[in-house]
């Protein structure tokens, strides 16, 4: 498989060479501003969700493996099919783009590992399958799902993939193959993954014993830092990602238990700011590549922005809709990658896209 070799499209490096934040202007958000809502019609609930960087759609899919792709803007329905036509259908863990500057491919991780890669996924019926194969060899003993975390790296051109497994496995997807299998070193499985978009080869995991720890594969001893930041009953980790900006080693975990951890792995004590975001019902994180912007959401359909200091800047709650229904949890979080939009993914299904309050009308 072909992987384009370019530098990260970063525009804050234009007007900010220090920092590596964005412009100002992408600064300030409230993110009110409901731009979009869609119906998915999945019957199991949205699971996952992305936004194309250049064009007005999202992706989304569901645990039965369905893909549905949308424009926004035009509120169409662009393309929708299966994964694959097995029977077993695990669910899909994450979506990421491939060549994300180029024709992108779109790279869809179910919840076993498996790894499947998509072109022409836009057009209707189209969908053309380029590669497949299992990230994930084994897992731990009496463990019944692989329940697999995975994000991809085009900087290095590595997919990163672990879960139920005693390591994280880094596969090539230029030569597909495995280059490296880092053995963990606790019998505390990884919950969430998350790669820098900025230094190629490194990668910050969270535990469901609540450690957080940053990973580099440059490095002999891969193992960069090790902090243990949620240490509260439910310290299961469910959010992580490296904070906007060129700095290596600050990261964002969130915990199940409600508690969103701003981390600086060079330091002793790890945690520098802590928000109190939602109580034991910490459900989704993410994380905006380039402005200084956080969101969280939680299982009582409630959704938090917030900036890097930790203020809260707005407040997103999900209404009945005209039908009455009572709208599910929020179940994914995903920013667009150089503009201040946000999608958000629930358990009925809807996937809902906002924006700031003086953004125009989609």
């Amino acid at each position: 498989m072909r992987r384009v070799y370019s530098l990260e499209f970063r525009p804050h490096l234009i007007n900010s060479p220090d920092s590596g934040l964005a412009d100002p202007l992408l600064a300030v958000s409230k993110l009110h501003n409901q731009i979009a809502s869609w119906d998915t019609k999945f019957e199991t609930g949205t699971k996952t969700a992305l936004l194309q960087p250049f064009s007005p759609v999202v992706i989304a899919s569901d645990e039965n493996e369905r893909i549905r792709v949308w424009n926004y803007e035009e509120a169409t329905l662009l393309n929708s099919f299966d994964n694959h036509d097995y029977l077993d259908h695990k669910g899909v863990s994450k979506l990421c783009l491939v060549n994300e500057l180029d024709e992108n491919l779109l790279l869809v991780a179910s919840n076993d590992g498996n790894i499947r890669i998509w072109k022409d996924y836009t057009a209707k019926g189209q969908q053309k399958l380029v590669t497949a194969f299992a990230s994930i060899q084994g897992h731990r003993p009496g463990v019944r799902s692989v329940n697999a975390v995975v994000d991809w790296q085009q900087q290095s051109g590595c997919l990163f993939a672990s879960g139920e497994i005693s390591s994280i496995m880094a596969w090539d997807l230029d030569k597909e193959q495995l280059v490296s299998n880092i053995p963990l070193t606790t019998e505390s499985s990884i919950s969430s993954l998350a790669v820098s978009q900025v230094h190629g080869g490194q990668f910050a995991a969270g535990f469901v014993d609540g450690y957080v720890r940053l990973y580099d594969i440059r490095t002999p001893e891969k193992l960069v830092g090790s902090t243990r930041p949620h240490t509260q009953r439910v310290e299961r980790v469910v959010g992580i990602g490296f904070l906007p900006g060129l700095e290596p080693a600050k990261i964002v975990s969130a915990s199940q238990a409600g508690n969103i951890q701003f981390l600086d792995m060079r330091c002793a004590k790890g945690t520098y700011l802590t928000i109190d975001a939602h109580r034991g019902s910490l459900t989704a994180l993410a994380v905006h590549r380039h402005a200084p912007l956080i969101a969280s959401g939680s299982a009582k359909q409630l959704i938090k922005v917030f900036n890097l200091e930790g203020d809260q800047l707005g407040t997103i709650r999900y209404y009945p809709t005209f039908m009455a229904q009572k709208i599910g949890s929020v179940s994914c979080l995903t920013f667009h990658s150089y503009q201040v939009l946000l999608a958000a993914g629930a358990a009925d299904a809807c996937v809902s896209i906002y924006a700031d309050e003086i953004s125009p009308q989609r």
